[in-house]
């Protein structure tokens, strides 16, 4: 696609509000717009000012409307940010009139049809396959426990380092009721350095193997080394869960989609050693966005399925406090890429910043998060807790589904 589209999901006054204001429009303007109520709003980036003011016309015209910033009614050239307001069939209409019109108009006719496509078929999958096991993405929310065979994880290090103490660990993850244990050898809480391949292999793959022999339960690899998950997969791994999205390791692509298993595919600003030193972004929305859209399109065409792919947008990896509120409350806009969503706030800083408690005490903060995310309907939640999380979110699907 030539244009970066994505869906808004707009809940308050003060939210639309803060969108409008992100492409430039005028503060008099932004109050006008933000009181009327459109059921779908599409922020398209980079368009020619010319286009931004035939696309108002032509919307206005449907009942719809255009949020477009001051700047753009004076110019000629350059490139702007719009928000396109209507319903569906508004801007279906709208796409049958712009495809002969100029200044990338017809371009953008195209991307727009693509898109409008891609959100009615994202509307209908209903089914996520793992390994084996089938899942209904309208009624389940998996559990993902937590499995950290490391010394120093920031919350359970040196729990269940030794072999015997991570299998006792997964068994109770089994009897918890999660449907996948994600086991990780290698550390990346924040300021942490990488253990050598050999160690991580070590670290895990006895326990992988242990996990595949023992219980019927899908097991992940938490890893981004394509050594390392090539060598879960032999061990029986379903999952590879790569906190890197692929950026640290080129060749994780190929082993996942030679191992035709699945993937998270997860965002990070930096790596773990220097993540959280002032990260920074003009919008961490759009940028997280813009990211793993990229990163999954390029596994499509590296060879992975569609349907293997899980996106994370990685809550406390290079992320600020506001940055991962921020993310939580607009977890529902990443689901329009198309892909199963997946949470992991369990028991992170930004919980104990609010709260200010140390990681022991911050399994309140970590339910609220988890509940806040069904709501907003993600699809996995990866926890250290993970009977708890089981039963506040059966009750929190419950209340959301109305009986």
């Amino acid at each position: 696609m030539k244009f970066k589209i994505r869906a808004l999901n707009i809940k308050t006054r003060q939210e639309g509000l803060k969108e409008f204001e992100k492409i430039g429009a005028t503060a008099a303007g932004s109050r006008i717009m933000v009181d009327k109520i459109f059921p779908i709003s599409l922020k398209i980036k980079g368009i020619n000012p010319l286009a931004a003011n035939i696309l108002k016309q032509e919307m206005l015209a449907r009942g719809g409307d255009v949020v477009t910033s001051r700047d753009s009614l004076m110019e000629t050239g350059g490139k702007t940010d719009v928000i396109v307001q209507g319903t569906i069939k508004s801007i279906k209409s709208l796409i049958g009139k712009i495809k002969q019109q100029p200044f990338g108009l017809k371009a953008l006719s195209g991307d727009l049809e693509s898109y409008i496509e891609k959100l009615d078929k994202n509307r209908k999958r209903k089914e996520l396959i793992i390994g084996k096991k089938e899942f209904n993405l309208d009624e389940d929310v998996l559990m993902m426990g937590i499995l950290n065979v490391t010394p120093d994880s920031f919350y359970d290090g040196g729990y269940y380092f030794e072999k015997d103490k991570a299998c006792r660990r997964a068994e109770t993850i089994v009897k918890e009721g999660a449907h996948i244990i994600d086991v990780g050898g290698m550390s990346t809480r924040p300021g942490s350095l990488p253990v050598s391949l050999e160690e991580e292999v070590k670290r895990i793959i006895p326990v992988i193997e242990y996990i595949s022999k023992n219980y019927d339960i899908l097991v992940s690899a938490d890893t981004y080394r394509s050594e390392a998950a090539r060598r879960a997969i032999d061990a029986g791994a379903h999952i590879i869960n790569d906190i890197s999205g692929f950026s640290m390791d080129s060749n994780m692509v190929k082993v996942i989609a030679e191992g035709d298993v699945s993937v998270v595919v997860m965002h990070i600003k930096g790596t773990p050693e220097n993540m959280q030193k002032n990260p920074e972004y003009e919008d961490v929305v759009d940028e997280i966005y813009d990211y793993l859209e990229d990163r999954t399109n390029m596994a499509i065409n590296s060879g992975i399925k569609p349907e293997k792919i899980i996106i994370d947008p990685g809550i406390g990896f290079g992320k600020t406090l506001e940055h991962n509120l921020e993310i939580l409350n607009k977890i529902n806009e990443f689901k329009m890429l198309g892909y199963p969503v997946m949470v992991g706030a369990s028991r992170k800083s930004f919980i104990g910043n609010i709260l200010d408690l140390p990681a022991g005490e911050r399994l309140e903060g970590s339910l609220a998060a988890a509940v806040c995310s069904v709501i907003n309907g993600i699809n996995i939640l990866r926890v250290h807790d993970v009977a708890e999380t089981i039963r506040t979110v059966k009750i929190a699907k419950r209340i959301t589904n109305g009986f």
